[in-house]
């Protein structure tokens, strides 16, 4: 099994400070963090993902401990080969349809599939197979450090 850094490679620049796990750093005054739907910094995805995908941090470091949450955003079929990760995904649809199916062999027509407003956990550690139609945005919220272990 080769391992792959999936989330973070490029993600540190522009990540907030790190707090105790489940607790966010607010800076002195600050009340509230907030990013807003149309001023979401998108960047491309991290080389060793599949092509077509962008992502946008909207707190945290996935690279680093504790919380983050990411959002993904697909343009065009996005196929994620067999994986793992090391602990639990949380993963909401923000819009678009994602497909998710369990197993080294899994097949898209086996897949449960996911719309807007749909909310699932992946088991940490469990082999699935994920799909999603162009304009597709998952948003993802997870324990650090982050990374997805492809399997050959």
């Amino acid at each position: 099994m080769k391992t792959y850094v999936a989330l973070a490679i490029l993600l540190i620049a522009g990540s907030c400070a790190q707090s105790p796990i489940g607790q966010f750093k607010f800076e002195e005054g600050e009340k509230q963090h907030v990013v807003r739907a149309d001023k979401t910094e998108w960047r491309a995805c991290p080389e060793n993902l599949p092509k077509g995908c962008q992502i946008a941090i909207l707190e945290g470091d996935p690279q680093g401990e504790g919380i983050f949450t990411v959002r993904f955003k697909v343009d065009g079929d996005f196929e994620m080969p067999p994986h793992t990760h090391p602990q639990d995904e949380r993963v909401t649809v923000i819009s678009g349809k994602a497909l998710v199916a369990f197993g080294e062999n899994a097949k898209r027509e086996d897949a449960a599939q996911f719309g807007p407003g749909d909310y699932y956990i992946n088991a940490r550690n469990e082999i699935h197979y994920v799909w999603a139609e162009d304009g597709t945005i998952l948003q993802i919220t997870g324990i650090g450090p982050w990374k997805a272990d492809f399997i050959e």
